[in-house]
């Protein structure tokens, strides 16, 4: 270059990432919760016609940012890479999500592809700070399958069991584990996965329906959330205790209106229902108590809960109503009366005759 000839320069274009709004979804409910948000997004999935993935990003109180579709497939599949998976999350600061996908066929049990697919998902959101919390199957008819409520995967954020090589590794078109050869014992686990997956899809289940005000939230001592749930008595003059049972707290969901709540439980299992009883009376004369336990089926259970629904109403008396005009009569002589009982009465003076 001499120094006549003009120096050249060369650029390097910036670019700019952004998210944009697209459609949003409507709820009767405020979106303050996953459940609140996964109630919305599983009414959506299930009028789909082609298998779609679907990602609900939540913040560091685990309440719902907004969510992301990423990828639509055919009939029974959708491709997805992690890295998509997880992009609309940390472009959206986001401190957790949660997989949905839909099964046109009706049927929520997951793949063994499903199945390996969430593993890898976790395992990537382990390395990027943003855990995976759940993989829900939607299928027909309200049905469908938590994967982490049938421990179908590992959810925990304890350690990290894959490497980054072996969770982007693309499978390939045999049936494998991306990352390494499927051994016997990972057939035999995942086979047993999928048959866990689908007795847990075909259970028949019953709705159990109750106030807000009859349950009470709780964590045992390993740290699990639970719900206890109170059963008023049948009768409305029987004043002992009334009794109660025990649920996962993430089986308890809020209805749309939010007023109310409902969980679904096995209709052929049985729940411990725990009951106060009277036992006697102690050396001071006070009622001993004491928890009785009883292993109800679910179907009673449910009569139980609901029996609100079948009580007959009682009788309220009409009494006379009083018109403005007596009762204000009746307060003046309230009054007077009262006035008359404090006022104090004279004394009266004894005349004094003459001195003799």
């Amino acid at each position: 270059m001499t120094e006549n000839e003009p120096s050249r320069r060369y650029k390097l274009k910036e670019v700019c990432i952004r998210l944009a709004e697209g459609h949003p979804l409507y709820s009767d409910v405020p979106l303050s919760s996953p459940g609140a948000a996964l109630q919305v997004m599983r009414k959506e999935m299930s009028q789909f016609d082609r298998e779609c993935l679907c990602v609900v990003n939540l913040n560091t109180k685990l309440q719902p940012i907004n969510f992301n579709i990423v990828s639509v497939g055919e009939l029974n599949q959708s491709i997805a890479a992690i890295p998509n998976i997880l992009k609309s999350g940390l472009m959206s600061n986001a401190g957790a999500f949660i997989l949905l996908h839909n099964h046109p066929s009706g049927d929520p049990t997951p793949s063994q592809a499903d199945l390996t697919t969430t593993r890898k998902v976790i395992e990537a959101g382990k390395l990027m700070g943003i855990p995976c919390m759940d993989h829900i199957v939607v299928g027909g008819n309200d049905r469908y399958c938590s994967m982490r409520e049938e421990n179908l995967a590992d959810f925990s954020n304890s350690s990290i069991n894959m490497t980054a090589e072996e969770i982007l590794r693309v499978a390939d078109t045999k049936s494998s584990f991306e990352g390494g050869t499927k051994t016997m014992a990972d057939e035999k686990t995942m086979d047993q996965a999928v048959e866990a997956a689908k007795e847990a899809a075909q259970r028949e289940e019953v709705t159990i329906k109750f106030g807000k005000g009859l349950a009470e939230p709780f964590t045992s001592k390993d740290g699990k959330e639970f719900m206890r749930i109170t059963v008023p008595n049948q009768d409305p003059a029987d004043k002992t205790p009334w009794a109660s049972f025990v649920l996962p707290a993430k089986a308890v969901h809020e209805n749309q209106y939010g007023k109310g709540l409902w969980a679904k439980i096995p209709a052929d299992g049985k729940t411990t229902v725990t009951k106060p009883t009277l036992m006697g009376q102690d050396d001071a004369g006070k009622n001993v108590w004491q928890d009785v336990k009883t292993d109800v089926p679910n179907r009673d259970l449910k009569a139980m809960v609901e029996s609100y629904k079948t009580r007959v109403p009682q009788e309220k008396v009409a009494k006379p109503r009083e018109s403005a005009r007596e009762k204000l009569d009746a307060l003046v002589k309230d009054t007077v009366a009262k006035v008359s009982l404090e006022k104090p009465k004279a004394k009266s003076k004894a005349k004094k005759g003459p001195e003799l």
